[in-house]
């Protein structure tokens, strides 16, 4: 994000230089710690991305740049459709690039965001079912309510797992709501448009798509 001067300011970060012109910074005042830590927690980020997965900690390789830029652009504002969907096999980084703009949304727009790996919200999904009374308990409910209206959502890894028509319903559900009330949603898939539900394909495909292609991180490094 770009350093600016704002003397009103009750917030005085510190800053640190990502790529010439282009800052991040962490606020340092107790109050807006105190409200940083609340929307930490109700994000469901994991905690180490908190140093890991940063537009800063990013490995700027040449087949990643446009999608780093892209991806970075929609974190800074400059989206033109709320959704952004992040396509590429395993370990080229959509995680990464997905919670870096979590940590911004967070940090310096300060603004709500829940994060999710697709099969994780599944199963919180799937346990908060009754089958006594063949209904979603109130903790489906909270669940999907805050998924569908929170500023930011992330989707992560949608379609690695087999999905039940149940499963493309609930995850339905909450891509017709953001888009529907044009909220930010991110999602992460290293599956064809084919393999997921044509509902879904047809939303996510209107918005932003970037395309990661390159070796895996994990692997590039491995033989190295």
């Amino acid at each position: 994000m770009q350093a600016t001067e704002n003397p009103s300011s009750a917030v005085v970060p510190v800053w640190t230089e990502i790529f010439p012109g282009v800052y991040e910074g962490r606020p340092t005042t107790q109050e807006e710690k105190n409200n940083l830590e609340i929307r930490i927690r109700l994000s469901g980020l994991p905690l180490s991305t908190n140093e890991t997965h940063r537009f800063s900690t990013w490995k700027h390789l040449p087949e990643f740049e446009e999608a780093y830029r892209q991806v970075y652009t929609y974190a800074s504002g400059g989206r033109k459709h709320p959704f952004l969907t992040l396509i590429g096999p395993p370990g080229t980084g959509k995680t990464h690039l997905a919670a870096a703009v979590a940590w911004s949304w967070l940090e310096y727009l300060r603004k709500s965001v829940r994060y999710y790996q697709v099969e994780t919200l599944l199963d919180a999904l799937r346990n908060s079912y009754n089958h006594k009374e063949h209904k979603a308990d109130e903790q489906a409910e909270v669940i999907l309510n805050y998924v569908s209206k929170c500023s930011l959502a992330i989707l992560d890894d949608m379609g690695a797992e087999a999905v039940t028509e149940w499963a493309w319903k609930k995850l339905d559900e909450i891509v017709d709501a953001r888009y529907i009330n044009k909220l930010p949603l991110i999602v992460t898939t290293n599956v064809a448009p084919g393999d997921l539900s044509p509902r879904i394909a047809d939303r996510l495909f209107e918005g932003q798509v970037v395309v990661l292609k390159g070796e895996s991180y994990r692997r590039r490094e491995k033989n190295t």
